[in-house]
């Protein structure tokens, strides 16, 4: 408990303010100088008597209660129980010391304890950026015995707070309804892979099950037909390679390009380690960040922590050094998923890197669009400035849209989508090809 600082309380001043108004009055009594000194020595003894013991640490103990695991955009609650063991009676103002990204209900909470009591209090907390915070200290404005002074005291608790971007979707599952219903152009399908290639269960014959099915060893034991039941293949590999470049820092709605990305990717880790396959996943800007080979549902927060902080930087995407360095760590064959939002320059610089990667791998290239673009084209035209930046969306628009068409043309599974839609997007990409046995 460290006092900070130490003011003159609004009854001091009241008491001094008082004392001026009465000197004109003083001045033409006969014992003006005698009293007027008894009451200003009296208002210094009573300051200097209130002042002594604001110098002592009081008799506190506080605890502070909260989920260090905080949702973005998220109100959550932060709980703390103060209690007086001291023999005085404890007027106090409580606030919290957080990180500047992170918003507090009320500024502060005033309290009164009597010897021996105990409050409970209770703050609503929000996050306005992923990454890590902190709770780094209670503070607290206690009056004096007499209200003439008012002591600061800091409390440090250091307890450390990290910022997840939004998952409570995943919890309810609705996000993913009807996701499987959307074809990939380019996507030739073949037989669905995974049937009778990895055995499921037993179970009782149904109309419609395959005689090659019927599982005869168990029917003769049972004395009912018994047919064996097959699932998909739960080894393929998804590789998501993240553009953080500045690229991916224009501003929607609802947040950035690459906010929406991050999002979407983290909750495909979720339903591809559900599925049984593996997820390894890459970002890429001046710094390269890796996880690789993550399997099994329960192992999707450590997807989760190594991505929730990343923010994009102000450096330029390389494509060819991350796929170079995406096949040093990664040559099996897998599902490779590049999502980054292209400019008119973009397709020389990614077509070399998508060349590398398909050598190894089945490449799938989803394009967050620029919704700008659409804004401009949608606005209606009434003087020459505004037709000249509806011409240059347009052409933007074209190119863009020639350089999608190129790509399908590679052999590449080339997406454009809307960020808000990125989500579907992904989903459908990943189990499209599963089912269609591509890899």
């Amino acid at each position: 408990m460290i006092r900070t600082k130490l003011r003159p309380a609004k009854r001091l001043l009241q008491l001094v303010c008082v004392l001026v108004l009465l000197l004109p009055i003083l001045i033409f009594t006969e014992t003006a100088s005698l009293l007027t000194t008894v009451l200003i020595a009296g208002l210094l003894v009573l300051a200097l008597l209130d002042y002594l013991p604001t110098r002592f640490k009081h008799k506190l103990s506080i605890e502070v209660n909260t989920n260090q695991n905080m949702s973005l955009g998220r109100w959550q609650p932060v709980k703390l129980s103060i209690k007086n063991t001291s023999e005085q009676l404890l007027i106090t103002d409580i606030s919290l010391h957080l990180s500047n990204a992170i918003e507090l209900s009320e500024l502060y909470t005033s309290v009164t304890l009597a010897e021996n009591e105990q409050a409970r209090l209770q703050w609503s907390m929000c996050a306005h950026q992923r990454g890590d915070a902190q709770l780094a200290a209670v503070e607290l404005r206690i009056s004096s015995r007499l209200k003439l002074w008012q002591a600061n005291w800091i409390i440090p608790q250091d307890l450390a707070l990290k910022v997840y971007p939004d998952f409570s979707r995943v919890a309810q599952n609705q996000v993913l309804n009807g996701v499987t219903n959307t074809p990939i152009s380019g996507l030739k399908l073949t037989k669905k892979r995974g049937d009778g290639i990895e055995f499921h269960q037993l179970r009782e014959y149904r109309q419609g099950d395959s005689i090659k099915q019927i599982d005869w060893q168990a029917t003769s034991k049972r004395r009912k037909l018994i047919s064996k039941e097959y699932q998909e293949e739960q080894n393929q590999h998804v590789v998501v390679m993240l553009d953080a470049s500045k690229k991916m820092n224009i501003d929607t709605i609802s947040g950035t390009h690459f906010d929406h990305a991050l999002n979407a990717l983290l909750l495909l880790a979720h339903t591809v380690l559900k599925q049984g396959d593996w997820f390894s996943m890459q970002s890429f800007n001046h710094d390269i960040r890796w996880l690789p080979n993550v399997k099994g549902a329960q192992n999707v927060s450590r997807v989760m922590n190594h991505f929730y902080d990343l923010y994009p930087d102000q450096s330029s995407s390389d494509y060819l050094v991350a796929a170079n360095q995406l096949i040093a760590k990664r040559s099996k064959r897998s599902l490779v998923l590049l999502v980054t939002t292209f400019d008119d320059q973009s397709l020389d610089e990614v077509l070399p890197a998508i060349k590398l990667l398909q050598k190894h791998h089945l490449v799938a290239v989803i394009n967050l669009s620029n919704h700008a673009l659409t804004e401009v084209l949608a606005e209606p035209i009434e003087n020459y400035d505004e037709a000249m930046t509806y011409c240059a969306a347009l052409d933007l628009l074209n190119t863009h849209k020639a350089n999608m068409a190129r790509l399908k043309k590679e052999g590449v599974i080339a997406i454009d989508t809307q960020p808000q839609k990125l989500l579907p997007n992904v989903l459908n990409t990943y189990l499209n090809v599963k089912h269609s046995g591509v890899l």
